[in-house]
């Protein structure tokens, strides 16, 4: 059953429409922990990660960029 009058539409409406992609400007491939400079963007300067709202990463991208960074600081390219 749809909302009756229009400003109950129009919120229906934007609360289901569907979200805009993410646009990502990095290739996935390069998400390596061999490569710290490119991680460091998801890093503040204490190291702690970046949470994927401020990122603007994808879901999956995101755990990977994690993934690769723990991996990066195991292996002491990253602090």
């Amino acid at each position: 059953m749809p909302p009756r009058n229009t400003k109950r539409r129009s919120n229906f409406r934007r609360a289901n429409r569907s979200m805009p992609r993410r646009r990502i400007d990095i290739a996935a491939g390069a998400i390596d922990y061999k490569n710290p400079d490119l991680l460091k963007r998801f890093v503040t300067e204490s190291g702690k990660i970046l949470p994927r709202r401020t990122t603007g990463m994808p879901a999956h991208l995101h755990r990977r960029i994690t993934r690769q960074v723990k991996r990066a600081r195991a292996v002491l390219l990253m602090k």
